[in-house]
């Protein structure tokens, strides 16, 4: 597999997991910049993708509280 794809495979696969788990990905973001593992402006579009989906998943909660589906039966 050339370079290329499998960076691009890994790129596709974090990004799916910030979509996925964006708490996880902010926290391991957090303590790689606390360890000085990545610096501080490293990983920032990645953790803007978590940012995003963390306030998307807040308004979904807030849409399926103001509108709560009956029971049936």
């Amino acid at each position: 597999m050339p370079i290329s794809l499998y960076r691009r495979r890994i790129a596709a696969t974090v990004i799916q997991l910030a979509k996925d788990d964006p708490h996880l990905v902010k926290e391991v973001i957090a303590r790689l910049r606390e360890s000085g593992q990545i610096a501080v402006d490293d990983l920032v579009y990645l953790d803007q993708i978590a940012d995003r989906w963390i306030g998307i998943a807040e308004e979904n909660s807030k849409a399926v509280s103001a509108y709560p589906r009956q029971a049936c039966g």
